[in-house]
């Protein structure tokens, strides 16, 4: 600042220095102010704060004051919080309304209660920031009409005084009808009040209200045309507003730049307010950002998609979403792509509940795939069983026999009895590996001492009919089977009734092949049929024999069909019934079963065509039932 030096201001200095000299208070505050100011003297802040300091130690409430925001701004003196609020309490403690208010600011995270009892007072006393704060703690503490009305003539008379934020908050309460009856008008007039002091916050809601078309006199005239050489600004001094404003702000300001309204379009300036408030936290700016990048920087939106998704914009959460799904600005990894959607889903997100009822709906083992990848990579072993066994179905993951392989071997190495069952099996058919019977056998042989049910079952088969360098061992084979059996295992209980038969031992056979028939094993119930039709095992039941033929036949086994045939030709557990008859050994021809087919042509020969005609249609019935 230039020095006044005129002779009248040296005059002035001389004579008010003496004063301040012999310790007048009031005069070493003057002499403060000139030192600061260069009038009468050159600048001198050294010495404004010397003769600051020494007028407020007497007590003089405006040196006071002055000298507790030096300290809490760090202008001139060292910034100290502490010398800052002992300076605010003396002037408080005389009854300075600013000072007042600046230690309820001090106190408002410590000692809630005597906060707002002293901004209360600042705000009696007419500091205008003051009633402005009072106002929204009265919003914030209670919802009735009463305290909006009380909270609505407070911002007013914050308004009143000139301060911007409370110009802008009162359009707002006018906007919304907050504590007073809904005013579109005098919302946009209080908005213009503010934003002519270059209030961010107050600019954009009056272009937003110029948007729909509102901001408009009670004749229907703009009160302000939209884009008018006074709307558009000095940009500086709105640069200015942003370096000094909150990141609510800066945020703001970045939208105006990057709409054009209000100011020029400027995408570089755009950008520039959303980084300033993106860096400060601002979900929205971050949002704004990864929005902007995304179509020519993929991997720095989705460093600002994830930051918003963090704080719990849903949004960014539907985005991080939908780009781990992608691929795109991280490895593609549909589990913490799923995660960000029920996120966004559980906070009500459509787009995130619409996905998931998609990725639900069809798409449920590729997401299994994709997690059971990332704990079987991790080496768990069940993961890799069940992984292993996706890629031997194709279920969720493309087919592949080898990888299937690959994820057994490892579960297996592990212990993991399915996979070492799995394995052998694969080794056993020659399928995603060689062929090779001993490590079949060797796998088996694991999975079954471990308890495994189908191991054991598999191991009791390879010995009833023996392999390469594996002799056949009726013992073990019934050994091995009966453990499965008495486990429930289906297919080890048909095996037993087969071992059984083979040893002529028909009740035991009658009494394995039961329950695994009563479990719907198709050749149990077949080989159940064949021993009531003959009274092996069991006393002859052609009635029970030709039941369980029915539900052998009709799960496929070709045998039992063109035996119904019969049965009906001739009367055996079931009466005659020659359409019936030809209706069965026409399902059994077509599924190449020889003797159904001979028995298909001599019945045909002895029914008229209408006959031919309906047996036909019944077995074409039959089969559509079982499309």
């Amino acid at each position: 600042m230039a020095s006044r030096n005129s002779a009248k201001d040296k005059r002035d200095f001389d004579q008010t220095i003496k004063d301040a000299r012999i310790g007048q208070r009031e005069s070493q505050y003057e002499v403060a102010l000139m030192y600061a100011n260069g009038v009468g003297v050159p600048q001198d802040l050294g010495q404004a704060i010397h003769w600051l300091q020494q007028s407020a130690e007497r007590g003089f409430v405006p040196a006071q004051y002055l000298l507790a925001t030096r300290y809490s701004v760090g202008e001139v003196v060292e910034q100290n919080d502490h010398e800052a609020l002992k300076w605010f309490l003396k002037a408080a403690d005389q009854g300075h309304p600013k000072a007042l208010y600046k230690v309820g600011k001090f106190y408002s995270t410590t000692h809630e209660r005597a906060a707002g009892a002293l901004i209360q007072a600042a705000a009696v006393a007419g500091v205008a920031q003051a009633q402005l704060d009072f106002a929204s703690d009265l919003t914030a503490s209670s919802a009735n009409a009463e305290s909006a009305e009380q909270a609505f003539l407070w911002c007013k008379q914050a308004a009143e005084q000139g301060l911007a934020s409370a110009q802008c908050a009162l359009g707002d309460r006018y906007a919304h009808g907050d504590g007073v009856v809904q005013d579109v008008g005098q919302a946009y007039g209080w908005y213009c009040k503010a934003a002519r002091q270059y209030h961010i916050a107050a600019q954009v809601a009056m272009l937003q209200l110029d948007e729909q078309g509102l901001g408009r006199d009670s004749d229907g005239r703009r009160k302000h045309p939209l884009g008018t050489a006074d709307r558009r600004q000095n940009a500086q001094r709105w640069n200015q507003a942003g370096e000094a404003g909150t990141a609510n702000e800066k945020y703001l300001l970045g939208w105006m730049y990057e709409q054009g309204l209000g100011v020029d379009q400027n995408s570089q300036q755009s950008e520039y307010w959303y980084l300033q408030a993106a860096n400060q936290g601002e979900v929205r700016a971050q949002l704004a950002l990864a929005k902007l990048y995304e179509a020519v920087h993929i991997d720095n939106a989705f460093a600002w998609y994830r930051q918003a998704a963090l704080q719990g914009d849903v949004d960014a959460q539907f985005a991080m979403g939908r780009l781990h799904f992608a691929g795109q600005g991280a490895e593609q990894d549909c589990f913490v792509g799923l995660s960000w959607y029920v996120k966004a889903a559980e906070k009500g997100e459509l787009r995130a509940l619409l996905t998931l009822g998609h990725l639900f709906g069809t798409g449920t083992e590729h997401l299994a795939a994709s997690c059971l990848q990332k704990a079987a990579d991790s080496g768990h072993a069940e993961a890799q069983f069940l992984l292993g066994q996706q890629y031997k179905s194709g279920t969720g993951v493309a087919l592949d026999k080898c990888k299937a392989v690959t994820y057994f071997h490892k579960a297996a190495e592990q212990g993991q009895p399915q996979a070492q069952c799995e394995l052998g099996g694969l080794y056993l058919s020659g399928q995603g590996v060689g062929r090779d019977f001993k490590q079949a056998y060797s796998w088996f042989h694991k999975a079954a001492e471990q308890g495994d049910a189908k191991a054991q079952w598999n191991l009791g088969s390879l010995y009833a009919s023996g392999g390469k360098g594996l002799k056949k061992d009726l013992k073990k084979a019934f050994l091995w089977c009966h453990a499965a059996a008495d486990l429930g295992f289906l297919a080890a209980q048909a095996t037993l009734g087969v071992l059984y038969a083979r040893i002529k031992n028909p009740k035991q056979a009658v009494f394995w092949w039961t329950k695994a028939a009563l479990q719907g094993d198709p050749e149990a119930q077949h080989n159940l049929a064949l021993m009531y039709l003959k009274g092996h095992g069991v006393e002859k039941d052609p009635e029970q024999a030709f039941a369980w033929f029915v539900k052998a036949a009709n799960q496929g086994i070709v045998d039992a069909q063109s035996r119904i045939g019969l049965m009906y030709a001739v009367g055996e557990g079931v009466p005659v019934d020659a359409l019936e008859a030809h209706k069965w050994f026409t399902i059994a021809a077509k599924a190449g079963d020889e003797s159904g087919r001979a028995n298909c042509l001599r019945s045909e020969s002895l029914l008229d065509p209408a006959q031919v005609t309906e047996a036909v249609r019944r077995a074409d019935a039959w089969f559509k039932g079982r499309m």
